[in-house]
């Protein structure tokens, strides 16, 4: 039984089991190399070296609840799954194409690399560049750093990117794009966005013309 289990425990175990499952409900993801913002540089997240070390405990717990927790130890990612499809968060449109882009990058800078869970570093110029290359564009709104603050400042919170430096009011942001940007988006809704956006791409050439 769980409880019978979870009392073996160190006190002060216990004390950051408690920690360690409130981050994981909050933010959805756990990365194995964190950036660290006094050290500046990217640093073994205690957190997720502790789910390891608890992984039965913290998924038999979890479990009644409805919650399925995975570990992807080659990508250094935890991530949790809901078993109703419940506690989703529906984020805007303008976000989604943040994200969809941010997974475009990822993909296409791990393409060329033989490590894996490396995050990758980026700016914010270089997310709009990306975007107005490929088409990505926000309905009826110049694309500039300030007014994807927004989205950056969310995919942050929830664990698929940590900021570096700068700031959200002044859109200047940098930051690294993590793993856990992998286990956003299923292959299915990738497809799904390519194929609107080409679609979109197509309609406003065909308009130009």
């Amino acid at each position: 039984m769980f409880e019978e289990e979870f009392i073996k425990l160190p006190e002060a175990d216990q004390a950051m089991f408690a920690e360690v499952v409130n981050t994981l409900l909050l933010r959805g993801f756990i990365i194995r190399d964190a950036f660290d913002a006094k050290e500046k540089a990217m640093r073994i997240n205690p957190d997720f070296r502790f789910i390891e070390r608890y992984f039965e405990l913290i998924s038999d717990y979890l479990k009644f609840s409805g919650w399925i927790i995975e570990k992807d130890a080659l990508n250094g990612v935890v991530a949790l799954a809901n078993t109703y499809a419940q506690n989703r968060l529906r984020i805007d449109r303008e976000t989604s194409l943040v994200l969809f882009t941010l997974r475009l990058i990822y993909e296409t800078e791990k393409s060329a690399s033989s490590q894996s869970g490396e995050a990758i570093y980026i700016t914010t110029p270089a997310l709009m560049k990306m975007m107005l290359e490929h088409g990505i564009l926000f309905a009826n709104k110049k694309l500039t750093g300030r007014l994807l603050a927004k989205s950056v400042r969310f995919l942050s919170a929830h664990n698929l990117i940590a900021k570096v430096s700068g700031s959200y009011e002044e859109g200047n942001v940098s930051f690294y794009i993590l793993p856990s940007i992998l286990f956003a988006l299923d292959n299915q809704k990738i497809a799904s966005m390519s194929e609107a956006l080409d679609k979109q791409a197509g309609i406003e050439r065909g308009d130009e013309e």
